[in-house]
């Protein structure tokens, strides 16, 4: 998997390349690269480490995968985080997983804040940052904060603040979470995991940062249904190649059918939340940043195109299911037919989970098994499943992007 290197191109008598020196007073990294003179890869946030040879270091098991960071420091501070007893409130941290149905990180957090009869408490971080560092689309950057609206209202229902704010800086999120933390005096916080490697730093990051602060930081596998690492090669490897990965994620899943299960949404905070609480609801939601603002004539336009939510997601897949599944395996090729789900946009910002969607199509077929029935329905799956098996792979090999 490792990329091929690429020919020099350099003139004849260019400069030696130069090695920085590094913290620990070995060789760094070649800034005099033909990739790093013409920018080929933008510095401004990412470290000058992703190279050709720190590709086969991953390759040969020489350097950790940033996933096997993440999971190493959850399970070595367990039992340091169970110890914790739970304090005022219980928070979950909502990222691309935007919505209150079948949601694992906030049906811990739920479940944890109702053993004290605490008020559970939901934040989420905007990151003006980390929207130019991802390249993310003005356009999404609507969709999230039109979803953010309905998610806050959605919990307010249920007497759970939504609490959103805006960090500048994307590195002193870490910070400001532990922050928020102390001052509402929670000791517990959830979130599921993002699987780019960015995010799974930041989030062993935090595990070491709240436990040194007195909290439990609990990171797990939610947008995918079968997490990575769990399927390998009979060789014990990592599947490079989809449709052998898809046979052996089906058997994984008809084995371990759990995999599918809902989980249930939060139920109603205690009754003192809204009161102890009530600079959170009365907060509003922050504009987009101004680098990723649209005109309003493109929110309207938008608006229609996307309609926020869960519940609208949520409606599409039933539409879909119901309508045009049974022809999905041979109209999905032709867009004049609108024969498609219509759903990335829902996926992609968690306000329809991956697992909900496999298990409804599968629940709407003549069989249980992901492979049987329904062309349309297993055809719609295994495009479905296409999802596990990319975080899969960049799980696995983190310089993919």
């Amino acid at each position: 998997m490792a990329p091929k290197r690429k020919q020099s191109s350099e003139p004849r008598g260019a400069p030696a390349p130069k090695k920085i020196a590094a913290p620990d007073g070995k060789a760094g990294f070649d800034h005099s690269r033909v990739e790093e003179r013409y920018g080929i890869v933008d510095r401004k946030f990412y470290p000058p480490q992703m190279s050709d040879e720190r590709c086969a270091q991953y390759n040969n098991n020489e350097i950790p995968r940033p996933m096997n960071v993440l999971h190493s420091t959850l399970e070595s501070t367990a039992s340091a985080r169970e110890a914790i007893s739970v304090g005022d409130a219980v928070i979950h941290w909502f990222k691309r997983d935007l919505r209150t149905k079948d949601n694992r990180g906030l049906h811990l957090a739920a479940e944890k804040a109702k053993t004290k009869n605490v008020p559970l408490i939901c934040i989420f971080i905007v990151s003006p940052q980390d929207y130019q560092a991802h390249m993310t689309s003005a356009v999404r950057v609507d969709f999230e904060l039109r979803t953010l609206d309905v998610l806050k209202q959605d919990l307010e229902e249920k007497d759970i603040p939504l609490y959103v704010e805006t960090v500048e800086i994307r590195k002193k999120a870490p910070g400001r979470i532990v922050e928020l933390c102390q001052k509402w005096g929670a000791k517990h916080i959830f979130c599921n995991i993002e699987y780019e490697v960015d995010e799974l730093r930041r989030e062993e990051t935090l595990v070491k940062l709240c436990l040194e602060k007195g909290i439990s930081f609990t990171a797990v596998h939610d947008d995918v249904i079968v997490p990575p690492g769990d399927l390998k090669t009979g060789q014990g490897k990592q599947y490079a190649v989809y449709s052998p990965w898809y046979r052996n994620w089906m058997a994984h899943i008809h084995n371990h059918p759990y995999m599918l299960d809902e989980f249930t949404a939060p139920g109603q905070n205690p009754s003192t939340a809204r009161e102890k609480f009530k600079e959170l609801f009365d907060k509003p939601l922050p504009e987009a940043p101004e680098n990723k603002r649209i005109t309003d004539e493109e929110k309207k336009r938008f608006v229609q195109l996307w309609p926020p939510g869960e519940h609208e997601g949520l409606e599409r897949l039933e539409k879909f299911l119901d309508q045009k599944v049974s022809k999905y395996k041979d109209a999905r090729n032709f867009p004049a037919t609108n024969s498609t789900a219509m759903l990335s946009v829902h996926f992609s910002s968690g306000t329809v989970a991956a697992r909900t969607a496999v298990r409804r199509a599968r629940d709407k077929n003549s069989t249980k098994k992901l492979d049987g029935g329904s062309d349309g329905i297993k055809g719609w799956i295994s495009e479905v499943a296409w999802r596990d098996f990319y975080k899969h792979v960049l799980a696995h090999w983190p310089y993919v992007w």
